[in-house]
């Protein structure tokens, strides 16, 4: 796997249904290294932290494979990077390949997987489609965020190695269909609350969930 692109933004005001919003979906790419810190990228951030950023999503990971699908289905050219408000484009960075827990070297930086992406209304405005985020979620193809183990600096062009594989984990994949398509089962739902990378943010959810199905064994 290669980096085929760095993407970063600053918060930016836009207009949607006459109302003014903060976003920084829409990044850009940079030529050159950039500094990575145990937060993210210098001179990125996030409009709301609440659901972006931090240490546990410090940046997001997003295949460049996927801009093709998405070409397809929405009967349009992308191949501007920063596609989805992805941090680092990847030439083929695959969610059934890639399990939570999975660490990876990029440039002198360690990497860890962390969760999927979460989409909110503010990708369907990137798109300019109301219906992108439902489609985007029941894909699957949502990319992932990674925790910084170990800082540095990354450039476009670095490969992607994996140091380590985490084993009897689950793919990001897997995780991104029990949150949005698999959504009652429970064996899967209990098996990620124990897993020890994923973000106390995802296993929350599974857990309001099994409780709402009869299942406390998680609590």
């Amino acid at each position: 796997m290669k980096i085929l692109s760095i993407n970063i933004s600053e918060p930016k005001k836009v207009m949607f249904n006459g109302k003014e919003l903060i976003t920084s979906i829409y990044k850009k790419p940079i030529e050159g290294s950039i500094e990575v810190t145990d937060v993210g990228l210098i001179g990125d951030r996030q409009a709301d932290m609440k659901v972006h950023g931090g240490y546990d999503k410090a940046l997001y990971a997003y295949s460049y494979k996927h801009y093709q699908t998405w070409s397809k289905e929405m009967n349009q050219d992308y191949n501007e990077f920063g596609l989805v408000g992805e941090n680092l484009t990847i030439d083929d960075f695959d969610e059934k390949e890639i399990y939570i827990g999975d660490e990876l070297k990029i440039g002198n930086c360690l990497f860890q997987i962390s969760q999927p992406r979460i989409p909110c209304y503010k990708i369907g405005i990137k798109m300019n489609s109301r219906d992108f985020p439902k489609k985007f979620s029941q894909s699957g193809l949502l990319g992932s965020y990674l925790r910084v183990l170990e800082t540095g600096s990354i450039s476009r062009d670095d490969e992607v190695e994996y140091i380590k594989k985490e084993s009897d984990s689950m793919s990001v994949y897997e995780i991104a269909e029990i949150l949005f398509k698999d959504v009652n089962n429970i064996d899967k739902m209990t098996k990620a609350v124990d897993l020890k990378y994923l973000t106390e943010e995802i296993k929350e959810r599974f857990r309001e969930r099994l409780m709402k199905l009869g299942d406390y064994s998680s609590l």
